[in-house]
């Protein structure tokens, strides 16, 4: 089956068990629930997303151990937004053709609708975008067996307890979904420029609170290979301060 679907079916079925939740605890009124939801997406969004995903393994903006490398992957990969391998070669394609027909995501292109539920043009994508992740069995492994490992993981959290598995799992990967949405969508609309690119990516404090300190995007659009994307005092960088701690 093609990742990209089974990407998709897996975020309906979540936006599915989201609904349920929420129908749950109006009812029922036990709204730690949702508090719960929200810590487990803090966790998983920084560290799987925004620190693993994105600037240790799309940008290589620094080193780290090898194990801690393996650990942020797996958890990127509870995220549900994609394989790391897949995850990368998107958004490497998205920084080499930003705001053009080659661009997986671009709103201006697909629209701001397609763009966010993840109607994207993956068709274009080319191996040689993640030639340094080809060779890495581990990185192979979570690829190759994505649906499994999520369905093993949400199957654990059912046996301990049902609602485990729409708190803990379904609910926090919809936000990991609509935050790396907001950056794509929303960061290429609102915000200010620092710097004058060929691409209409802007610094938006929605986007930022929205995805958990990703929302620097034209700081970092122009300088892709630093871990720090916040420059001024204002731009506050919370996966930078997780980056500071684990990086070699």
């Amino acid at each position: 089956m093609n990742h990209n679907r089974i990407v998709r079916s897996l975020q309906i079925l979540n936006h599915i068990a989201l609904i349920m939740g929420l129908i749950y605890v109006f009812i029922t009124s036990e709204y730690y629930w949702l508090l719960y939801s929200l810590l487990t997406y803090t966790v998983i969004g920084i560290l799987g997303v925004n620190v693993g995903y994105h600037r240790l393994l799309s940008h290589h903006s620094f080193k780290t151990y090898t194990i801690i490398e393996k650990i942020l992957s797996f958890i990127g990969v509870l995220t549900t937004i994609g394989s790391p391998m897949a995850w990368v070669a998107v958004h490497r394609q998205h920084h080499r053709a930003a705001e053009t027909t080659n661009d997986p995501h671009s709103p201006y292109i697909a629209g701001k609708f397609n763009t966010w539920i993840g109607r994207w043009n993956v068709t274009h994508l080319e191996p040689k975008l993640i030639r340094d992740m080809l060779g890495n069995k581990y990185q192979k492994f979570l690829h190759k067996y994505y649906l499994g490992i999520i369905v093993s993981v949400v199957a654990l959290l059912v046996a301990i307890n049902p609602l485990f598995a729409i708190f803990l799992y379904s609910i926090p990967a919809c936000l990991c979904l609509h935050s790396t949405s907001a950056i794509i969508v929303i960061a290429h609309y609102h915000g200010y420029k620092t710097y004058k690119l060929n691409d209409e990516s802007r610094n938006s404090w929605i986007a930022h609170l929205m995805s958990l300190g990703e929302g620097w995007h034209n700081n970092h659009h122009a300088k892709p290979y630093q871990w720090k994307q916040g420059e001024q005092w204002w731009e506050i960088d919370p996966p930078s301060w997780i980056i500071r701690l684990i990086k070699k």
